[in-house]
């Protein structure tokens, strides 16, 4: 194909341009170099916007902040070692530097855990309940949890998806074979990314809503206390696919249908470590049933089904120093490989049970676990 009127057909790659405009000669074209896929990774992931509802985007006020999505900046200094922390960093350069897996790297605590979020004021307003007061496990609390939680999932996947131009440019200078391979990883990958901002910015309308209208009440928690700081801090949203004894709850491969989704904040709550379910009373029938899954499990073996977790899905990590350094070479290679696993999108997907158990001590103990704003007897599913 390249000669006549095939020229002027439209690319077979689906970019929308003509095949003379695309990918005509693109085997001859110059690749991408490693600095401009770092310069548009960092444009994408530094765009600044407040993420409070649009009705109150009239009375914004500030410079956009870096928003702590672990609340309470004592949280991180609980756990920091010389002011710092492990985060695992995503970037161009840590890809490359190891292998296109990402390890974790020590990080300021005024620089962990943040995204160009919110504006001063809604930063500090919004959440001055969970930021300037203990955790006290109320539903309001609860909520303003998940709806930063939420904020940043929305941040981080248009940001995503506005890669794509760029990722469409990565075949420059490869063999017709491979131009294909690398256009259909792209084709699977936006599918996935659209499907997901779809549901991202649908979920977000309702916490908008809940918010505005101060209607706590149909937002539902559960909590469980620790007898220290968790060594793991992280808050991060997903929509769970199975329960903790790797029963399917909800089919990800049905894009056409809105997911279920629940959040996770893990932090020191004032007086205890705190680690935070959320999600929202419309959500309740798959996310109780993935809930009373875990509540099932006896404390002994909490500890490590919610360390799992945390590389299984969220890498909003940051990692006590004492902690991480304190692990096996071979326990941190472990987590490691977890974590890339899990965001491979194109790894065959593995139940818990497959996964199997990491069996990694996280350093904490259980002290209570409670429900806020639901009761287990009202789920039987």
């Amino acid at each position: 194909m390249g000669s006549g009127r095939k020229r002027n057909m439209p690319c077979w790659c689906g970019s929308g341009l003509k095949y003379k405009h695309c990918h005509l000669e693109r085997q001859n074209q110059a690749p991408p170099a490693l600095w401009e896929a770092e310069q548009a990774f960092r444009k994408s992931f530094s765009n600044r916007s407040c993420s409070a509802p649009n009705e109150w985007h009239k009375v914004c006020k500030g410079k956009i902040v870096r928003a702590h999505t672990v609340p309470r900046s004592s949280s991180l200094k609980r756990i920091a070692q010389d002011g710092h922390v492990y985060a695992f960093v995503v970037s161009m350069r840590n890809l490359r530097a190891n292998n296109g897996i990402i390890r974790p790297e020590l990080v300021g605590i005024k620089r962990a855990s943040t995204f160009s979020g919110f504006c001063e004021l809604h930063d500090r307003e919004v959440f001055s309940p969970v930021e300037n007061k203990n955790f006290e496990g109320t539903a309001e609390q609860c909520f303003l949890l998940g709806y930063r939680a939420t904020a940043r999932e929305l941040y981080t996947k248009i940001a995503a998806a506005s890669l794509s131009e760029f990722r469409r440019s990565a075949d420059a200078g490869r063999k017709p074979e491979q131009q294909f391979q690398i256009q259909m990883t792209n084709f699977l990958v936006d599918i996935g990314n659209t499907a997901g901002l779809r549901d991202s910015r649908a979920l977000k309308e309702k916490y908008d809503e809940i918010l505005m209208s101060k209607s706590f009440q149909d937002s539902v928690g559960y909590v469980v206390e620790l007898d220290r700081p968790p060594s793991v801090m992280c808050s991060g949203g997903w929509f769970p696919a199975e329960d903790f004894q790797g029963n399917q709850i909800q089919d990800l491969g049905a894009l056409d249908e809105e997911m279920n989704a629940i959040t996770c904040t893990s932090y020191w709550g004032g007086e205890t470590g705190v680690i935070v379910f959320q999600w929202l009373r419309a959500h309740h029938d798959i996310c109780a049933r993935y809930i009373k899954s875990f509540h099932a499990l006896k404390d002994d073996a909490l500890g490590m089904a919610l360390l799992d977790l945390f590389f299984d899905q969220m890498e909003n990590l940051q990692l006590s120093p004492a902690w991480w350094e304190g692990l096996s070479e071979v326990e941190r290679n472990i987590l490691v490989d977890r974590m890339a696993s899990s965001a491979n999108p194109f790894e065959d997907m593995k139940t818990m049970a497959e996964k199997g158990k990491t069996g990694i001590d996280p350093g904490w103990q259980v002290r209570n676990r409670y429900t806020v704003g639901f009761d287990f007897n009202e789920q039987e599913g």
